[in-house]
């Protein structure tokens, strides 16, 4: 079995310290929705809708969450990229 078969995926904390989500090119790459709603809640927030693009060939979440505090709304966009055609 190939070495790449075994690796795991990155946990939520490195996923969440290495983008911010406001955009395709500063994405969250995750590797599963549960991952989606973890970091929406590291970020203190409630999603509001949720949307599918692709670009260049990448597929993207790209949630609208609102700040429960401020009522401050914004879009986090997530690279799902890795586990599209995996069931999700």
């Amino acid at each position: 079995m190939p070495l790449a078969a075994c690796v795991t995926p990155p946990d939520t904390a490195t996923v969440f310290a290495s983008a911010r989500g406001t955009g395709a090119d500063d994405a969250y790459v995750v590797s599963g929705v549960a991952q989606e709603f973890e970091i929406l809640r590291l970020l203190g927030v409630t999603m509001d809708s949720h949307a599918r693009h692709v670009i260049n060939g990448r597929s993207f979440d790209v949630l609208s969450v609102r700040d429960p505090a401020t009522s401050a709304t914004r879009e986090v966009w997530f690279d799902i990229s890795r586990i599209v055609g995996r069931g999700y």
